[in-house]
């Protein structure tokens, strides 16, 4: 009997051990995650002539070019020989779910985004359309991931609705009447973002998150790279160094490295909390642009408006609110 207990209480202990990382080592990962991914839609908007510099792409020539350094580290961490046996395992079994995956997180988000940015949405507006990736994958996870709406979450996420709609009346664009047709289109790159990350929520239990993150980046990146000769590579191949500074961001900072946290992040917390967290993208996106305007005027341009400060805020309450004790409840 006392050779159970022990025996019990030490499995507790190995458990525990296992379980994960503790709540503030998740809490601050999506928050750096974010800070990251709050910067790639400046450098998007660099790239596509938003700023005061020329445009070095358009939004097909950008999807392909972004990917052109991802597609060989991608494909290099599957395919090296400790992994080469799982890879094809995983491949066999889930290619279908692969090839969704894939088209989902690469064409998919970034030729949405990308159209978006170039005819008139602005960085904050872009930014701000990213949240609405949470009501994506709210619905998404209850239907398919059997997760609640818990009050505490409902009211945090409500927060976060009212910030964001400050923030995106605090600008107006004379982009004419086409415009609203340009933001929901730019509004599909969440739409593709939500289901990838409902996609890729079930396969943590069996697959590597990065493994699996860096395998569906190479079957999205495919086609881009079969179109690189024409499409991406002559800008690429023309680029300065600002240029490729802000390509490399985009590509290893923002996508390699990126993904893998999202996926990880999935794997310890629920879909929807973790997509709450992408309400940071608004403020961090006009933080950042302040700080760019003030030390390079010449370059970037940015005037930050009572408004967009006030929903910020009410954005960063309403994450307090309905993340922060999500680690709690795993």
């Amino acid at each position: 009997m006392s050779r159970n207990v022990t025996s019990q209480r030490v499995n507790s202990r190995q458990s525990k051990a296992t379980s994960g990382p503790p709540g503030w080592v998740i809490i601050v990962s999506a928050l750096f995650l974010f800070l990251i991914w709050s910067n790639t839609f400046i450098g998007i908007g660099y790239l596509l002539g938003a700023e005061h510099a020329d445009a070095r792409f358009d939004w097909k020539s950008l999807t392909t070019a972004r990917f052109a350094p991802v597609f060989p580290i991608c494909l290099a961490y599957c395919v090296v020989p400790r992994r080469w046996s799982r890879t094809v395992a995983v491949v066999r079994g889930h290619w279908r779910r692969l090839v969704l995956s894939g088209f989902l997180c690469v064409p998919g988000y970034n030729v949405a985004l990308y159209f978006g940015q170039q005819h008139g949405v602005p960085a904050p507006i872009a930014s701000v359309t990213t949240t609405l990736a949470p009501v994506f994958i709210l619905v998404l996870s209850i239907l398919f991931l059997a997760e609640r709406l818990t009050a505490r979450r409902a009211i945090g996420f409500g927060l976060c609705v009212v910030g964001m709609g400050v923030i995106s009346f605090a600008r107006r664009d004379g982009a004419g009447t086409m415009y609203p047709l340009v933001v929901a289109t730019t509004a599909l790159a969440p739409l593709s973002w939500s289901v990838f990350s409902v996609l890729t929520k079930p396969m943590m239990r069996t697959v590597e998150p990065i493994h699996w993150t860096f395998l569906a980046i190479t079957f999205g990146s495919i086609p881009g790279m079969i179109a690189l000769p024409w499409i991406g590579g002559p800008e690429l191949a023309a680029l300065d160094g600002t240029g490729w500074f802000w390509i490399l961001y985009l590509a290893v900072l923002a996508t390699v490295i990126g993904f893998a946290m999202w996926s990880w992040l999935l794997r310890y917390l629920p879909a929807s909390t973790v997509g709450l967290t992408v309400f940071l993208n608004p403020p961090l996106t006009t933080v950042s642009k302040v700080l760019l305007a003030a030390a390079l005027p010449a370059t970037f341009a940015f005037q930050v408006t009572p408004m967009e400060g006030v929903g910020g805020a009410i954005v960063l309450l309403g994450l307090a609110i309905g993340v922060l004790q999500a680690p709690a409840n795993r």
